[in-house]
C-alpha cells in the first residue's frame, strides 16, 4: 500500500477499534474486523436488506446463457471462464457466455475472445444499469462468478431471486450464501476443471437446477429489510 492507503488503514482500525459497537454485513467481514484486534463482543453481524424482485418472470429464449457480473479486473476470474469455454461448447453447442461490468481487463479479455474465436459465443456487454443487469439476468440459465475476492454479493442475491442457479467460489462470504450442492455449487477459485464439471452438471440436470432455485429463494427471504432494521435497533438498545 501507498503512504496514503497506510494512513487510511490505521485511521479505519483506530475507529473500529474506539466504538462502542461495530455492525459487520458477513461472517467473513467480521474475521477482518477481529483481526484489526477489535473486541468479538463488540461486534454484531447483521446482514444487509436486500430487495425482493416483483413481477419478475423467466424469458424463453434458445440459447444456454451462462452469466457473470463485476468489475473487469484480474481477480474476478473471467479469462478461466472464457477459457473453459471451447470445452462447455463441445458439450453444449447452443451455450453462450454473458459478461457484464466494464475494467481494466477489459482489453485482455476481448484479445482472449478473439484469440479463442469465440465472438459468436461470448458477450462483453460493458457496464450496465441495475435495470439492464436485471434483464439479462432474466433470460439467463445460469449465474457463474468466480472470484478470489467477495465481501457479501448482492449480485448473487440478485441470480438467486431471479431464479437462476449460481456457481460461485468457496471464499470470502460466498459460503454464507451458497451451501454446495444445496442451492448452489461451490468451486475452487480459477479451477477450471471444477467450474466446466458443476456448468455441464447443471445444463444436463435440470432437477438439480430446480432444486437450486427452490432452495436459494427460501434463503434469499432471510435478507429483508424488517430483519436488519430490527437487528440494528437490538444492538443501539444492548
Amino acid at each position: 500500500f501507498d503512504f496514503v492507503a497506510e494512513i487510511r488503514r490505521k485511521i479505519e482500525r483506530s475507529v473500529a477499534k474506539g466504538a462502542d459497537k461495530v455492525i459487520i454485513p458477513s461472517e467473513y467481514l467480521k474475521k477482518i474486523v477481529l483481526m484489526w484486534g477489535v473486541a468479538e463482543d463488540k461486534t454484531k453481524v447483521i446482514y444487509n436488506a436486500f430487495e425482493m424482485l416483483d413481477g419478475v418472470h423467466y424469458d424463453v429464449h434458445e440459447s444456454f446463457n451462462i452469466v457473470s457480473v463485476g468489475r473487469l479486473v484480474s481477480w474476478k476470474g473471467f479469462d478461466i471462464l472464457i477459457e473453459i469455454m471451447p470445452k462447455i461448447l463441445k458439450e453444449t453447442p447452443d451455450a453462450k457466455l454473458i459478461i457484464i461490468g466494464d475494467g481494466p481487463e477489459k482489453e485482455n479479455l476481448e484479445s482472449k475472445i478473439k484469440d479463442l474465436k469465440l465472438n459468436d459465443n461470448i458477450l462483453l456487454t460493458g457496464q450496465l444499469s441495475q435495470e439492464e443487469v436485471l434483464r439479462y439476468l432474466n433470460k439467463s440459465d445460469l449465474f457463474v462468478l468466480n472470484t478470489g475476492y467477495e465481501g457479501l454479493s448482492h449480485v448473487i442475491l440478485e441470480a438467486m431471486a431471479m431464479e437462476i442457479p449460481v456457481i460461485t467460489t468457496n471464499v470470502g462470504g460466498n459460503p454464507e450464501l451458497i451451501k454446495n450442492n444445496e442451492n448452489g455449487f461451490l468451486v475452487e477459485y480459477n479451477n477450471k476443471e471444477q467450474i466446466k464439471k458443476a456448468i455441464l452438471d447443471l445444463y444436463k440436470n435440470k432437477d438439480m437446477r430446480e432444486k437450486f432455485i427452490k432452495n436459494s429463494k427460501e434463503r434469499v427471504r432471510e435478507f429483508n429489510k424488517e430483519k436488519m432494521i430490527e437487528g440494528v435497533i437490538n444492538v443501539l438498545k444492548s
